[in-house]
């Protein structure tokens, strides 16, 4: 099985990394907390239905446990996934514009008091770690 785990900065464009394999034939789920990717991918690979291609979202929205990826990511190797972990970047001044366009908002901004700066930089040191092991890290600023 093909598995793809995607992560990055909110707004840098997940959904639309998710929407492009999707449109090439990968099984998706978005929002996945790292420590019920163990039992998904034995699910899966248990399943008469047999998925080839799959790739999965996790990033801050799933709260504190994001920092369970790295656990799953060695359990998935052990389990012969052999997991790819994608990371989506963009410039900050990018990810506020983005922001201002959608009017969406930040899943850090209350923390932060409103501050979308204050929550882009917490957000960053979060998924930093994750960042510095990708297999591939795009950024996405010019797309």
């Amino acid at each position: 099985m093909e598995l793809i785990l995607v992560t990055g900065l909110s707004g840098a464009g997940k959904s639309r990394v998710i929407d492009a394999l999707e449109d090439i034939g990968f099984f998706c789920v978005d929002n996945m907390p790292p420590k019920l990717m163990i039992t998904f991918a034995q699910l899966l690979l248990n399943s008469k239905e047999k998925r080839e291609k799959v790739a999965i979202v996790t990033d801050i929205r799933v709260g504190g446990s994001f920092s369970e990826l790295f656990n799953a990511l060695v359990e998935l190797k052990n389990m012969g996934c052999n997991p790819k972990l994608l990371f989506i970047d963009a410039a900050d001044n990018v990810l506020i514009r983005r922001y201002k366009e959608t009017r969406r908002k930040h899943p850090l901004l209350e923390k932060y008091n409103g501050s979308i700066v204050e929550a882009l930089e917490a957000e960053r040191a979060i998924l930093e770690p994750a960042k510095s092991i990708a297999d591939y890290v795009i950024d996405s600023s010019y797309m």
